[in-house]
């Protein structure tokens, strides 16, 4: 399915960058002139980030959020509010909750795996990884880790998924067919976000 522009462009934002400096002051005003109008003509191409709606959410108020993922496949936002150990599932057309998800306890990380129509979430109070199945948009499985899961990536040549148990010093590795660690890497520090790149240049 093809990504909607409206979505991108609400993720990003091009700044233009543009200098002169003169160096005879017979050529200041010219080049200050010169400078001021290509930078109102960016300004104008460039669409500044702005608020276009708000969303109510079920959950307590005051009550720390975390990390949020989207499903472009159906275009729905997952947002993990952590202090109330659930996450919502959120229509992008309408801007409204269609789900909320219990048994999240303290839910840091999510990821999308579209090619098995799961959503993982990193929860942090009980040491699991949790799987929602997004045809019952329930907690069909918890899979345990070594400590404190937050940050995630799935890479999809190898259907595996990288979670970081951030005070185990670790990454898990799971693979996402079977829902179950294949191994976990141990590192020397604490670990974060792990991050997957598709088209790596190793010579470099």
């Amino acid at each position: 399915m093809d990504v909607p522009e409206t979505w991108r462009s609400a993720a990003m934002s091009k700044i233009p960058k543009l200098s002169a400096r003169a160096l005879l002051s017979s050529t200041a005003i010219i080049l200050a002139s010169i400078a001021s109008t290509f930078t109102a003509q960016a300004a104008e191409s460039t669409p500044a980030l702005r608020q276009i709606a708000s969303i109510d959410l079920p959950g307590p108020p005051g009550k720390r959020f975390d990390y949020l993922v989207i499903d472009y496949d159906d275009g729905w936002l997952f947002s993990a509010h952590l202090a109330a150990n659930q996450t919502y599932v959120i229509d992008l057309t309408s801007n409204r909750v269609l789900n909320t998800v219990r048994d999240t306890p303290g839910a840091e990380g999510l990821e999308y795996v579209p090619d098995e129509r799961k959503v993982y979430t990193s929860n942090a109070s009980d040491n699991t990884v949790g799987v929602i199945d997004l045809k019952t948009m329930s907690v069909a499985r918890k899979i345990p880790t070594e400590g404190k899961p937050d940050g995630s990536t799935y890479a999809t040549p190898v259907h595996k998924l990288y979670v970081s148990d951030e005070r185990a010093k670790a990454v898990a590795v799971i693979d996402v067919r079977t829902d179950k660690i294949l191994t976990t890497l141990h590192f020397d520090s604490e670990t974060g976000v792990p991050l997957y790149d598709p088209n790596p240049n190793w010579s470099t």
